[in-house]
């Protein structure tokens, strides 16, 4: 399990996402409130946005983020109109590196999970290898359960051209294979206009996630989601389980049920 914040808007500095609210992603690394299948998320830390001409970037880290002595400048340093931000807590047996260490990407998609899938290593992760044609299969660099989520997602998505379509599928392909093991698929990808993200859960329950709009300290007509709110304005909106997400600049936020 892992701590997710998005950011949609405009620009904005990594700095303000990552340490400057009462709930930030730093003080969710140590002292999280709704984590509810771990204590802590030490085992690394990610970001992603990109750049004036569109291209990805991303910083990744295996350090808990407050050992990272760079980390402050780095962030006072950017200011983007989207950000994509990952603390992370490893599911045990699934190492600390940065080939595992997200967000993960490919082409113009930045991906991030929050969840587990249960069974992975003893089973679904063969059968998403056989699953999937060898030119993205030969993408999967590390390990977890997660970079694998997001291959098999882009498998659907280059058959529709229809990122939630893709999602959609990936879940339904997946709940096949897991019978009565459970999944935590809480997950957000960009590529680089919006945000697509979901809340879901195959045979449990999904992990928390919050939409909140103008939030208070954030730029006006600013969007976010985020695992655990980053401060107290009243705003925050729970996104119901089993739902698909789409965030869009100038345009109101999509919740439809998965």
């Amino acid at each position: 399990m892992c701590r997710l914040a998005a950011y949609l808007g405009p620009e904005t500095s990594l700095h303000h996402i990552v340490f400057d609210t009462n709930h930030s992603l730093e003080k969710q690394a140590w002292q999280p409130k709704e984590l509810r299948e771990a204590k802590l998320n030490v085992d690394g830390f990610g970001f992603g946005w990109f750049n004036e001409n569109g291209q990805l970037a991303r910083y990744r880290q295996t350090l808990p983020i407050w050992g990272d002595a760079n980390l402050r400048d780095f962030c006072h340093s950017l200011q983007r109109p989207l950000w994509l931000c990952y603390i992370r807590s490893a599911t045990p047996g699934l190492g600390t590196s940065l080939t595992n260490t997200q967000p993960f990407s490919y082409q113009s998609w930045q991906f991030l999970h929050n969840g587990y899938i249960n069974n992975f290593s003893l089973d679904i992760r063969s059968r998403i290898r056989h699953f999937l044609p060898h030119s993205l299969e030969s993408l999967i660099d590390g390990n977890t359960d997660s970079e694998y989520l997001f291959v098999l997602i882009l498998h659907f998505f280059q058959q529709s051209n229809d990122m939630p379509g893709a999602i959609r599928e990936a879940f339904k392909q997946l709940k096949k294979w897991l019978e009565k093991e459970r999944a935590l698929l809480n997950i957000i990808l960009s590529d680089g206009d919006q945000i697509i993200a979901s809340s879901y859960a195959i045979n449990g329950e999904s992990p928390s996630l919050y939409y909140g709009k103008d939030i208070e300290g954030f730029p006006k007509e600013s969007q976010l989601l985020v695992s655990e709110k980053l401060n107290d304005d009243e705003h925050w909106q729970a996104i119901p389980a089993g739902s698909l997400i789409r965030l869009r600049a100038g345009l109101a936020v999509e919740i439809k049920t998965l």
